[in-house]
């Protein structure tokens, strides 16, 4: 089983603000592909949120304005929605959105507290170099209970993508 370190050297996490999270991240997948697993609601139950969570239901109306929702379900069988508005859109290279959780998450993240999040994916001979960006997050504990999350998805996604996660 990975250390959080491990999985977050994987991911290329750095925190250059108490607010904020970076992850750079390469999948063996064309940009098109990555893109529309971040933008495809059957392709968003399959790999977003916490890997001890389920994703029960995703919405995405892709276009500025639109907006999102994911239903994310404990083990325990409690619902933890997550919703925003998509800021701006750029197919298959840029997507920004807001994200803000329904209700308390964790001790830590306060409910509706708006955060923003830009994806940014750039091709990369048949690979896709993945720049991810949240900034605004309430306090340094909610920006690390974040991490591991976004750590997890993007784990999941890998092998969504086909491309097993290294392990050490």
């Amino acid at each position: 089983m990975d250390t959080l370190l491990t999985q977050q050297a994987r991911n290329n996490v750095r925190t250059p603000a108490a607010d904020e999270i970076r992850i750079t991240r390469v999948f063996d997948a064309p940009r098109e592909l990555v893109w529309k697993a971040w933008t495809t609601p059957a392709m968003l139950v399959h790999w977003f949120g916490c890997a001890a969570f389920t994703t029960t239901h995703a919405e995405a109306d892709v276009r500025v304005g639109g907006t999102w929702r994911v239903i994310m379900r404990s083990p325990d069988g409690e619902d933890f929605p997550a919703y925003g508005t998509y800021t701006a859109v750029r197919p298959i290279e840029h997507l920004a959105f807001t994200h803000h959780w329904e209700k308390e998450v964790a001790g830590v993240n306060p409910p509706h507290h708006r955060t923003l999040v830009t994806v940014d994916l750039h091709a990369e001979e048949g690979r896709t170099r993945l720049e991810f960006r949240q900034t605004g997050l309430a306090t340094e504990a909610s920006r690390d209970s974040h991490i591991g999350g976004w750590c997890d998805s993007m784990d999941a996604l890998a092998l969504r993508l086909g491309a097993p996660v290294p392990r050490s």
